[in-house]
């Protein structure tokens, strides 16, 4: 008896060692599939996120192209404009006064248009320490100001509706200087302050503590309006710039 079960004990091992190993092969592949199954999903709703975001805030890569006037003022006078005309970006200046903003690439478009691009194209340095760049030399804040020391201040000016009610007004509007305000004052962080639209107006000062801000020259705002004229505006992804804008070559 024992060889015979010794023999059927041997006979089940050999059938077993036989038998076909398909339901544990596809167990061992059906793992691996999910994975790929999951990263192939994840992808595809990633490329659909992107797809269906709606466009970049202005001013967008193609689509608009705005001027901004700007000044430097130390103490009581204004100083003449940065000498740079680089423009590594889209936002630079033609040594007129004005910065023209019509960004070439992503880095300088929608929320990334700020001044410190600006700035870098210009080769200039604005903290609360100091204005410095081609053409003005170096501005220290807490230097003597008519016997009171400095420090470093820049304004945003923001147009007026020129045709509203002026009725009881002051001052009547003789020049484009009296269609803007002061819209926002900055006393740091100047190369975070955002481009927001065409025809805004800065002025970077060292003043004393308190003193106004005045807004740039009336040539400076002349010539930034000159350059605005049949300006392009964000309607979509169509674009038809002028030769003239075209980035600049290698």
């Amino acid at each position: 008896m024992a060889q015979a079960s010794s023999s059927k004990k041997v006979q089940r091992a050999a059938r077993a060692a036989a038998a076909p190993k398909g339901g544990r092969e596809r167990r061992e592949l059906g793992f691996p599939m999910i994975l790929v199954a999951v990263v192939v999903l994840g992808v595809s709703l990633v490329v659909f996120a992107r797809s269906s975001r709606p466009p970049p805030e202005a001013p967008r890569v193609g689509n608009d192209h705005w001027h901004s006037a700007y000044a430097i003022y130390d103490c009581d006078r204004f100083l003449p404009a940065f000498t740079s005309a680089a423009d590594p970006d889209g936002i630079h200046s033609h040594q007129d006064g004005v910065i023209h903003i019509h960004p070439w690439n992503s880095s300088a478009s929608g929320d990334d248009a700020r001044l410190d691009v600006f700035f870098e194209s210009m080769g200039a340095r604005i903290t609360d320490d100091e204005i410095s760049g081609p053409g003005i030399g170096v501005l220290e804040a807490g230097s003597d100001c008519n016997g009171e020391p400095t420090v470093i201040r820049a304004v945003r000016f923001a147009r007026i509706d020129p045709s509203a009610d002026m009725a009881g007004a002051d001052d009547p509007i003789t020049g484009l200087a009296d269609v803007y305000e002061v819209a926002e004052e900055y006393t740091d962080d100047f190369s975070d302050v955002r481009l927001l639209g065409d025809l805004e107006a800065f002025t970077f000062a060292r003043v004393p503590a308190g003193a106004e801000v005045p807004k740039p020259p009336e040539t400076r705002l002349q010539t930034a309006f000159a350059a605005s004229g049949g300006n392009l505006i964000s309607r979509g992804p169509e674009t038809d710039l002028d030769p003239t804008d075209a980035p600049p070559t290698e």
